[in-house]
């Protein structure tokens, strides 16, 4: 997978308040990069020095659509999305109800379609790279008990992938498959007490299969697939295999 650097890249990160996105997005302006910086908390994204901050929450068709051809005009082009957004909660499969359910899959699955949907025009047009990169999870591989609504989003972000790179092969689509990762964000809707329960749990039956990761790691990652001239379908954004894990 030969590469070259992303500084001529002109970027729309989405999720980019916290976590993966945000060092995606720091990573990025130090590359030299052009980023746009996309999420609902508008005010860290200003934090960002470097990149240009859009407010939109991906849960509204319009805002996504509003986001893509803010960045669009503010970069006078697009050569890649990258969609970092995510949300995590605990939906126990006896008490989750509609509202857990869309609130989970109109953020990690239904938004990446909808700034997918805004961005396909400009990414495929001559001038752009035409790459989309999402990231789905380790636990759409393999759902975790407690996080199975989540596990279902991932899983049905890593079909979308596919269905976009069968659909328009034209494009560089990369489905970032990422592993347990500190510092990320997601945990934020998560009640501490619970988070307690089921992360021992997850530890004690081997549910957790890679080591823990940094959002720096997998930022690198991300921009290496940025940087490769044809990058791989899916890629590896998890750590090591974790001790007593149990394999697929």
């Amino acid at each position: 997978m030969s590469g070259h650097d992303v500084s001529s890249l002109r970027v729309l990160v989405v999720g980019a308040s916290s976590g993966i996105g945000r060092e995606l997005s720091n990573q990025l302006v130090e590359a030299g990069a052009a980023v746009v910086a996309a999420a609902r908390r508008v005010e860290r994204l200003k934090e960002i020095s470097g990149a240009h901050p859009v407010e939109c929450d991906v849960r509204q068709p319009a805002d996504c659509a509003r986001a893509v051809e803010e960045a669009v005009t503010h970069l006078g082009g697009l050569d890649a999305v990258v969609y970092a957004t995510g949300i995590g909660k605990f939906t126990p499969l006896d008490t989750a109800g509609n509202v857990d359910w869309l609130e989970i899959l109109e953020t990690n699955l239904i938004g990446a379609a909808l700034v997918t949907k805004a961005a396909l025009p400009h990414l495929r047009e001559e001038s752009s790279q035409g790459r989309a990169l999402f990231l789905s999870s380790d636990a759409g591989e393999r759902a975790y008990p407690g996080l199975v609504a989540y596990g279902a989003s991932k899983a049905g972000l890593s079909r979308f992938c596919q269905g976009l790179r069968d659909e328009y092969s034209d494009l560089r689509v990369t489905d970032v498959v990422v592993g347990p990762t500190s510092d990320t964000g997601v945990a934020d809707n998560m009640d501490p007490e619970l988070l307690t329960y089921w992360v021992s749990r997850w530890y004690a039956e081997g549910w957790v299969r890679f080591s823990m990761q940094t959002p720096a790691d997998v930022a690198n990652t991300i921009v290496e697939v940025l940087a490769a001239d044809d990058p791989e379908p899916v890629i590896s954004g998890h750590g090591g295999p974790e001790v007593g894990a149990r394999a697929l």
